[in-house]
């Protein structure tokens, strides 16, 4: 059995659990990151080095095998290390990482900066700090609620301390990777639906009902799922510093060792790690419980992830965030550079590379900027066209003649915000026009309230603007229906957000919620959603271009027809006519759809 904490057969739902919202912060910030570096061990045995801070005294510090350890200062670090009478010292650069290996003769230490990106070309002059006494770091404590579902078969007297001890170990864990340590201050219950059998479902039932007071972070544990032979989905989360986590706890002949070894993979998350190509750390993406909790005989993390918590860390200790919002944007852009190497080292892993997408997209205050003005400006119009209605009826004029409604109205509201985005002139232009009427159709609040999406809306619209573009945005359809409008929109901007592939899993994840006591599985709804998908993927890659589309832009030229469909399809006709052969004749269904969009002339 392979457990699997993050990727497996379901990467769909993980898609919707996992990230970070679209977080922006556009204030001044001196152009440094967090004061931090961390050293690893990639010898066969022990290693002491010095350090000297500056304003404090030398002290030692000794790395066991493979295991990583940061080091916080202020001002300026160097690290002497050495045997007999030959020693050597090293200025380290703050948000780097660094390895100890064994020199050519097999038994001097050379101490190697890992590579991850271009700031390492352009170090840090060390700056001289204002300490007047030895820089005090103390570990940052995070308080814990446990809670269980139902399902759990021992009695409290039993899980609660197996729980408690299993968090106390992961807590010293992260303690020496990142500096950052969990106190349990509460312990709950909660009822889980016995009919669900989706984990984000779940993931939604379990923050519904578990409120995250008096801790900051709730960690779930649920004994509804029986672990399958396979490559098996075995928890998650919402991303970094998002206040639950939930695991599945049920599971025969699985070690304590690799139940805490997921428990610290979600942990890592939670404190901004990702995937890591290297076999031995906690962040590799697949579990096999068949092997030892790792090749080291203790759970460890890779160097370059034991860095991105410790950015974060620092940002938790020093300006008490609480949101990845409050984030420094110096730390945002070592994180993006660090995500990016990840990402090429993991082509085929989506968890870095998305990452490194979001929080690119946050650390762009143009982009930022261009969408907020598409969106005032369209929200100006919308209320223009109200007024003009306002006043012909009550200059005795028949309501609603010559007013622009259903697919008209759309294509004008298109049309409009290509028109704005191609003033701006940018390499931006595109993805703000179609982040913009993402948010702009969203009648709704999805978009907002989704955690992947919900940061960057925060920052270009308040909740008092979204609720007056509302008010006057009117009756924009596709093919004669909003909710096609919505799907098509909201859909385009996730392509711009996260990307096709994840765009494409967060529609069909919705769409099967849906079949599960909501409105049915919607073909129809799924063609809109690819239609969305397909325009902004061919947008993006200039196949066209917003003139074009300023001038041309009608909703039939960019959706099919859609009446042969089938919609509306609860959970058990869903499976008995396409859930069989693990989701193999939907995704056939599916791939008819957008070739059936793509014989549209205009991609031809």
């Amino acid at each position: 059995m392979v457990l699997v904490p993050s990727l497996s057969i379901l990467t769909i739902r993980r898609l919707l659990i996992l990230g970070i919202g679209l977080l922006c912060e556009w204030s001044a910030t001196v152009p440094v990151w967090a004061e931090v570096v961390v050293l690893s061990n990639r010898t066969l045995s022990g290693v002491t080095v010095e350090l000297h801070p500056f304003g404090e005294t030398r002290r030692s510090l000794s790395i066991s095998p493979g295991d990583s350890k940061p080091v916080f200062f202020t001002g300026s670090l160097n690290v002497r290390f050495g045997q007999g009478i030959v020693f050597q010292t090293f200025d380290l650069s703050a948000g780097s990482a660094y390895f100890f290996k064994r020199g050519p003769d097999g038994s001097s230490l050379d101490l190697e900066r890992i590579g991850l990106g271009k700031s390492d070309l352009q170090p840090k002059t060390p700056i001289p700090g204002k300490l007047s006494a030895p820089h005090k770091y103390e570990p940052f404590k995070i308080p814990v609620k446990i809670a269980v579902d139902d399902d759990e078969p021992t009695h409290r007297s039993i899980w609660e301390p197996r729980l408690r001890e299993r968090v106390a170990a992961a807590s010293r864990i992260l303690e020496q990777n990142c500096g950052v340590q969990l106190e349990v201050v509460d312990v709950a219950t909660w009822d889980s639906n016995d009919d669900t059998r989706d984990f984000f479902q779940s993931m939604q039932e379990f923050e519904q009902k578990v409120p995250t007071k008096p801790a900051r972070l709730v960690i779930g544990f649920s004994s509804q799922y029986e672990l399958t032979a396979g490559r098996t989905h075995m928890g998650g989360s919402r991303g970094t510093l998002h206040p639950y986590i939930l695991l599945k706890e049920r599971a025969r002949n699985v070690r304590e060792s690799h139940r805490l070894q997921l428990l610290v993979h979600e942990l890592g998350h939670f404190l901004g790690a990702t995937h890591s190509p290297e076999p031995s750390s906690v962040m590799r993406p697949v579990f096999d419980v068949m092997q030892p909790a790792n090749f080291g005989g203790h759970i460890q993390f890779d160097p370059v992830n034991s860095l991105l918590m410790s950015l974060l860390s620092d940002e938790l200790r020093q300006r008490s965030v609480t949101r990845f919002a409050d984030v420094s944007l110096p730390t945002k852009q070592r994180m993006i550079e660090i995500y990016e190497v990840l990402a090429d080292a993991l082509p085929n892993d989506p968890a870095a590379a998305q990452y490194k997408r979001l929080v690119s997209m946050a650390t762009s205050p143009r982009l930022v900027q261009e969408v907020r003005e598409v969106l005032r400006l369209l929200t100006q119009m919308a209320k223009m066209e109200n007024a003009r209605a306002e006043k012909r009826a009550a200059e005795g004029g028949i309501q609603g003649a010559n007013n622009l409604t259903g697919d008209d109205l759309t294509a004008r509201f298109v049309r409009e915000a290509a028109a704005i985005a191609n003033e701006f002139q940018s390499p931006d232009a595109n993805q703000s026009m179609l982040l913009a009427l993402g948010i702009f159709m969203d009648s709704e609040g999805v978009l907002r309230n989704f955690p992947l999406t919900s940061g960057l809306v925060s920052q270009v619209e308040t909740e008092e603007a979204s609720k007056e573009r509302q008010a006057f945005l009117g009756n924009p359809t596709m093919r004669g229906r909003t909710d096609l409008a919505k799907h098509f929109f909201v859909s385009a901007h996730l392509a711009v957000a996260l990307g096709g592939t994840t765009a494409r899993g967060v529609g069909l994840a919705k769409e099967m919620l849906d079949a599960n006591g909501g409105t049915g599985f919607s073909f129809v709804d799924m063609a809109a959603n690819r239609a969305g998908i397909l325009f902004a993927e061919k947008m993006l890659a200039g196949k066209f271009g917003l003139e074009q589309i300023a001038e041309e832009f009608t909703v039939n030229r960019y959706l099919p027809e859609i009446d042969d469909l089938a919609e509306g399809m609860q959970g058990d006709t869903l499976r008995t006519r396409y859930a069989k052969d693990d989701g193999a004749l939907i995704n056939a269904e599916l791939e008819k759809i957008e070739q059936r969009i793509l014989t549209l002339p205009v991609y031809q």
